[in-house]
């Protein structure tokens, strides 16, 4: 990485956290407060106070209260900031003080006190400022808004350096600079740091003046502030000369005169032009002391800074003593004491000023108390009113408390008797679901004893026939027998089988896990499995659907339905009848229909078909016997696969027997 590189990443890094202060956008109404120390632009003073005047009015006539004091104080600040008059400002600001108290305007109340702090500390009452600053600070401990805080710091600080309590001042300015990491002001912690540095070279300490000076120029260099970055510049350049290091010092006077120059201030111009003038003088570098001593006087004329002009005329009578103009030197000196006189006669008569505007200020002292004492006894008055208020509400809390309890005690009874009720009725409910539950157990074990009892009593029969028989009967008679002992033995089986699907259902041992299969493949199937029980009755089969249709169901269960349909349909049809075997879909659901042409059944015999506890059998054609828990296996089945079962029948017209299954999409 290159030495440019670098140079460029490290005042990034310094200069990036400062740029994000810059943007931040600052708080309007210590803006709004600063601004009138700031733009003092006298030619204007005459228009300022008519438009003010003016609101002041409209806003008197309206009675808006709040408007009148805010152009009460505008008025007061213009007077304090650009006529001097500080009687007037004081007078303003004490009407605006009273309509402020009795609205209670907390943060407008806060810099109307610092107004009135800079009018003491104007007429030279450090002390009666500082109180009154002090209290504008524990009035922003009601609304504890950090801009305000840091603004009051500041000139607090300032106050106190004034009075020479130094280490107070030092530790106002920290205070401030504790700050910034909660707000972003730039402003104002460049203000602190150089106020902070002035302490320093005032105690002697020139290199933490030094350090200091160059933090606060770096905020205003970020911040654009070239007026505060000359006069830091300026500081700097004071500071590098007390050290003797007379290099550095003229080079920072140099930078400060260069931007006091873009920005015309002659008032600077002259002081950067005496400072550059001073240094010659102690370098000995006669010839440029008096140029730069000659441009400070010229700036300082011009600007009618007498201060300036004093040290140019006393400088500039050294300079040419030293280089032997002796009557040049006696002239100048004759004019530095002339600018001195005319300066002590002006600081007298600005003491006498300032001694009689202290004695008219100081007698508005006693209106200010007055006020205050308004104002405590109103904020008393105020916090026995806000005592019985609370008072009165937490008494009306406490009887709004009780009467709930009461209703909530009643609802909790309410609640629990209701609870109770429901639990008794729970309790009748699953009595009788025992009961039933009961009763069809009973009525299940009557149905497989009595079931079971007779193919059992058959194959119990054809034995015997045949243990007892055997020589007496014939070959065709011993044939006629293993049929119908093979008929009884696949009837139990059949029963067994639905027995065990029935109860394995119950007991959820079968897991209806659902899958995608051709519900069309699987009538076919069974057809051709059921299909030679058909062709001893002659029976034939139709089908009634076209291509695959797909469904998604527990293949196994279904299986089982349409094999029990199926062979239901068989043994209820008449030699040489028709079983019709259908498919339909819907948008979700796929019908199956089974239909036959056999005996059909009544009313009350369908009522019966799908009931446990109301099992009932019926022979077939061919005297085949029912197991009796078919329909009721099947019905069970469909249900668990998200469908429905039912059947439509009359006498000697045939059965058609329903089922649906959802369809896949």
């Amino acid at each position: 990485m290159s030495p440019v590189v670098k140079l460029l990443a490290a005042v990034i890094l310094i200069y990036f956290p400062l740029l994000t202060l810059a943007i931040q956008e600052v708080n309007p109404e210590v803006a709004w407060y600063e601004n009138f120390f700031e733009n003092n632009n006298k030619g204007t003073v005459e228009r300022n106070i008519k438009e003010i005047t003016t609101r002041l009015n409209q806003a008197t006539k309206a009675k808006n209260a709040e408007r009148q004091a805010r152009a009460l104080k505008e008025l007061a600040l213009t007077h304090l900031t650009q006529t001097n008059d500080y009687e007037v400002a004081m007078d303003l600001l004490i009407q605006c003080l009273a309509i402020e108290d009795s609205l209670d305007l907390q943060e407008q109340r806060i810099f109307t006190y610092l107004a009135m702090a800079q009018v003491f500390e104007e007429v030279g009452n450090y002390d009666k400022s500082e109180q009154l600053i002090a209290q504008a600070l524990s009035f922003n401990e009601a609304t504890k808004n950090p801009h305000i805080e840091v603004l009051i710091l500041n000139k607090l600080g300032q106050i106190k350096a004034s009075s020479g309590k130094m280490l107070e001042a030092f530790r106002n300015y920290e205070q401030v600079l504790e700050y910034k990491n909660i707000i972003n002001n730039p402003k104002a912690e460049a203000q602190a740091l150089f106020n902070i540095a002035d302490i320093y070279s005032k105690q002697g300490i020139y290199n933490r003046s030094l350090q200091t000076h160059r933090s606060a120029l770096a905020i205003r260099r970020v911040l654009k502030d070239k007026s505060r970055e000359a006069i830091s510049l300026n500081e700097i350049g004071e500071l590098y000369r007390r050290m003797r290091n007379d290099g550095r010092a003229l080079a920072n006077h140099r930078l400060a005169l260069k931007i006091r120059q873009n920005l015309n201030d002659k008032r600077g111009m002259a002081e950067s032009f005496n400072n550059i003038g001073l240094l010659y003088y102690q370098q000995k570098k006669y010839v440029s002391a008096i140029a730069s001593l000659n441009a400070g006087l010229k700036a300082a004329l011009e600007s009618q800074t007498l201060e300036q002009q004093q040290k140019s005329y006393d400088f500039l009578s050294l300079t040419h003593k030293e280089l032997g103009e002796y009557e040049e030197a006696l002239m100048k000196r004759e004019q530095f004491v002339v600018v001195s006189d005319f300066i002590q006669n002006q600081k007298n008569d600005q003491r006498l000023l300032e001694s009689q505007s202290r004695y008219v200020i100081d007698t508005k002292e006693s209106q200010i108390e007055s006020l205050e004492v308004d104002r405590q006894k109103r904020e008393q008055q105020l916090h026995r009113q806000k005592n019985l208020r609370n008072f009165l509400i937490s008494l009306i809390a406490l009887g709004l408390i009780i009467v709930g309890l009461i209703l909530k005690l009643y609802k909790v009874k309410q609640r629990s008797h209701a609870r109770l009720q429901e639990i008794n009725e729970r309790v009748n409910h699953q009595n009788l679901q025992l009961q039933e539950l009961n009763a069809t157990k009973d009525k299940f074990f009557s149905i497989i004893g009595h079931d079971l009892k007779g193919p059992l009593n058959s194959l119990t029969s054809f034995s015997g026939l045949l243990i007892n028989h055997t020589d007496s009967l014939s070959k065709e008679e011993i044939q006629m027998l293993a049929k119908d002992f093979d008929k009884s033995l696949k009837n139990l089986l059949a029963l067994l089988n639905n027995l065990l699907e029935w109860s394995r259902s119950q007991t959820g041992n079968i897991e209806f896990k659902p899958e995608t299969f051709d519900i069309t493949s699987l009538l076919k199937e069974n057809k051709e499995l059921l299909c030679a029980q058909a062709q001893i009755k002659k029976i034939s089969f139709l089908e009634d659907f076209n291509g695959k249709v797909l469904v998604t169901a527990h293949k196994h269960s279904l299986n089982t339905v349409v094999r029990n349909l199926i062979s239901n349909s068989i043994k209820f049809t008449t030699e040489g009848g028709l079983i019709k075997l259908g498919v339909k879909q819907n948008q979700s659901h796929v019908l199956v229909t089974i239909a036959d042409t056999g005996v059909g059944m009544s009313p009350e015999v369908i009522d019966k078909l799908f009931r446990i506890d109301a099992k009932h059998t019926t022979k077939g054609t061919a005297d085949e016997k029912g197991t009796g828990l078919g329909l009721i296996l099947c019905k069970d089945f469909v249900e668990k696969n998200g469908g429905k079962l039912w059947v439509e029948s009359e006498p000697d017209r045939g059965s058609v027997f329903y089922f649906s299954v959802p369809l896949t999409n």
